[in-house]
């Protein structure tokens, strides 16, 4: 295959003969170098009436030949591939000992069917009936008889090509043509179903309205729809509904197989406005069908329940909290009806113990039951909000207690360190609670690093200027106690930073947190006036900054605690009232070891019976709140009915608060909450007793 490389738009023309000096030929008359243009120049004037060309606007053939058909079929369908067909084709009759030229004519037009051919023979028994009885040419194919005439040749080349030419300039109109007639049908047909659309709609259009194609993407969208996720209709129309909602793929997927099913769905959708609110939409979906049944789109409407849903977790958070709440008060009787004899046990056996191992060890069992009934405290002022009592804090020692903790029982990947200085100031609070707002806060450091790291915890002395205090929320210029714990766990993105304090917010697993550790720490921190400081970034850690207000005062030279003696009694008789058989034994046992005689009942009837017959001997009622059968109210008041001077001291595992309340408004002025020591029971009784007796209720 040779080509002739001239650039000539809808004017190539292939030549296919055996004979290589036929294709000289056809280059010399078609595409010559100088002077032969002038011939083609002028033959193309002649035939079309064109005037002649200057030399910048002469135009030449693209010459292209093979030497068998086999050659030509394949440059034929090359060229239809590359988008550059043939206009025409020279191709010989005879071209031994391949196809013939009838043969390679019937092989192109298979391929190309309107390319205009041109039989070349140099045979006088070649004639045009008998062409036109083998292939039928019809209007495609002429007869150019050996030796060529120059003049003929070029008004064949001229001609045809420009047939060609003007055969592909109308069918490329009449496609056009075909087109803008389809897609103005498919226009009318559209509005004409968006208008029906749009008046079936009008009367819902209170909420959120848009109607998508079976593609998902959107047709109609209304001033409801506008108003709710933030995009006008001209942005809407025309895009992916997942596009402008932020659906979920799954729960989308679901809801619009459910609605090609069965016609309609409804349900609940959590969404996302242009602006990054996020939505919650009851959806109501219905499928719509064209004239002939058939499936067209589908009719969404959408109502706003973001607010109602807000409401109504709240309510349920409330719901759970006060179901805490409850749950934790019965739990916090039982157990301070349990550790009120162990801790007033201890204390007698203190009494008779000289061994130093021994008493070492009942010391420590002192002080543990002394940490639970702190813990039960803590649980009652979470879920009751109960204020724990305020002394001077020495927060050194606590976070030492902290970091030990740490060390014993966190993983051995998390390596803890501490800065404590030991100048630090004290703090106004309750210690057991301060003590659980940093445990809190170490557990969650701990769980920001589940393949280990470091855990750094440091104090330092702080004050803090008026300037920098209105800065930051919720603070006030004064002297601080700054508490740091640094980790070097996942970190937080800022989204999650933002409600790492909420109630029952948690990034955690499912059944592997809370979301009440942090939560609970802000409680506290608050409670104590202070505030708290968080910095996070993903993959380099977080770092919880604690704020409490402190006094300037050196913590470590705070004196030990004296030891005072007990209080003794005289032989009076105290009606000791409670239904836990451990809780009257214990206490009647401990004072009578401190010089009480002990009158002890069940419960409320009991006592009643036996204040009846001692009244005048007794000298003293304690009585538990919470008893079956009759409890302590109303023990009270019928013990008040017999004497009204008679003197009560009320008792119970249960709030404070709520407690001291039930008992002044029964009339009973001293309260004394479980576990009680030894030393605050015989504190209370000796202050009652040698209180004047009330002269009127």
């Amino acid at each position: 295959m040779t080509q002739t490389t001239t650039t000539a738009a809808h004017r190539r023309i292939l030549v296919i003969d055996d004979n290589r000096s036929i294709h000289d030929d056809f280059r010399k008359i078609l595409a010559p170098v100088n002077a032969a243009d002038d011939a083609l120049e002028a033959a193309e004037a002649a035939l079309f009436g064109a005037p002649l060309q200057t030399e910048a606007a002469k135009q030449t053939f693209t010459i292209d030949t093979a030497s068998q058909g086999e050659e030509g079929l394949q440059m034929v369908k090359k060229a239809q591939a590359e988008g550059l067909p043939y206009d025409m084709a020279f191709v010989d009759v005879r071209m031994p000992p391949g196809w013939d030229g009838i043969e390679t004519t019937r092989q192109i037009w298979q391929v190309c069917p309107d390319m205009q051919i041109v039989i070349c023979t140099a045979y006088a028994d070649c004639c045009w009936s008998e062409v036109q009885e083998q292939i039928k040419p019809r209007d495609r194919m002429l007869i150019l008889k050996k030796p060529f005439d120059i003049i003929e040749v070029l008004q064949l080349a001229i001609s045809l090509t420009e047939k060609s030419r003007l055969l592909l300039e109308s069918k490329s109109h009449l496609q056009d043509l075909e087109q803008r007639v389809k897609l103005r049908t498919q226009e009318l047909e559209a509005s004409k179903l968006a208008a029906h659309e749009k008046a079936s709609l009008l009367e819902l259009s209170r909420d959120a309205i848009l109607v998508c194609g079976l593609d998902h993407r959107v047709t109609y969208w209304n001033k409801s729809a506008e108003r709710l996720y933030g995009w006008t209709a001209a942005e809407a129309v025309g895009r992916l509904v997942t596009e402008l909602k932020d659906q979920n793929s799954e729960v989308f997927q679901q809801a619009f197989e459910k609605v090609m099913q069965a016609g309609q769905w409804d349900g609940d959708l959590h969404q996302v406005g242009k602006d990054g609110r996020k939505l919650i939409v009851e959806g109501r979906w219905t499928l719509l069908r064209d004239a002939a049944g058939q499936p067209h789109s589908i009719l969404v409407i959408n109502t706003d329940i973001t607010e109602r849903k807000k409401v109504e977790e709240k309510l349920l958070r409330s719901q759970r909290m006060e179901s805490l709440g409850t749950l934790a008060g019965g739990i916090a009787h039982d157990l301070n009806n349990a550790l009120t004899p162990i801790m007033m046990s201890i204390e007698l056996l203190k009494l008779d113990e000289q061994d130093a191992q021994r008493m070492g060890v009942l010391a420590t069992i002192e002080n543990s039951a002394r940490r639970g009934a702190d813990m039960v405290r803590q649980v009652l002022s979470f879920s009751r909000g109960i204020e724990g009592q305020r002394v001077d804090v020495q927060a050194a020692h606590l976070l030492k207690g902290i970091e030990k903790i740490a060390n014993e029982t966190f993983l051995k990947n998390i390596w803890v360190s501490s800065d404590i200085p030991a100048n630090l100031w004290v703090v106004q609070g309750d210690p057991t609670q301060i003590h659980q707002m940093l445990l809190n806060l170490c557990v969650n450091a701990r769980d920001a690093m589940p393949n280990g790291g470091t855990l750094k915890i440091s104090a330092s002395n702080h004050l803090l200027d008026e300037q920098c205090a209105t800065m930051i929320a919720g603070a006030r210029p004064g002297p601080y106690l700054l508490i740091e714990l640094e980790d070097s766990g996942t970190g937080m993105p800022p989204d999650v930073v933002d409600r790492i304090f909420e109630p029952f917010f948690t990034t955690k697993e499912l059944g592997k947190g809370t979301g009440l550790g942090l939560s609970s720490a802000l409680t506290i921190i608050k409670s104590h006036q202070g505030f708290i400081r968080v910095s996070s970034e993903l993959d380099k850690g977080s770092k919880f900054q604690v704020y409490l207000p402190a006094q300037m005062v050196d913590g470590v030279s705070m004196p030990p605690p004296l030891q005072t003696e007990l209080r003794r009694g005289n032989g009076e008789l105290v009606l000791l009232i409670d239904d836990e058989e451990p809780v009257r034994h214990i206490t009647g046992q401990t004072l009578e070891s401190f010089g009480y005689r002990i009158l002890p009942a069940a419960d409320g009837v009991e006592a009643s019976t036996l204040y009846a017959t001692h009244k005048d001997e007794i000298s003293v009622v304690l009585t538990d709140m919470m008893m079956p059968v009759m409890d302590g109210p109303a023990t009270i008041q019928v013990l008040m009915r017999m004497n009204p001077k008679v003197r009560i001291i009320a008792a119970s595992g249960l709030g404070v608060k709520d407690m001291v309340a039930r008992a002044a408004n029964a009339g009973v002025t001293h309260f004394i909450p479980k576990p009680y020591t030894a030393e605050t029971l015989l504190e209370v009784l000796h202050s009652v007793l040698n209180t004047q007796r009330p002269t009127s209720l």
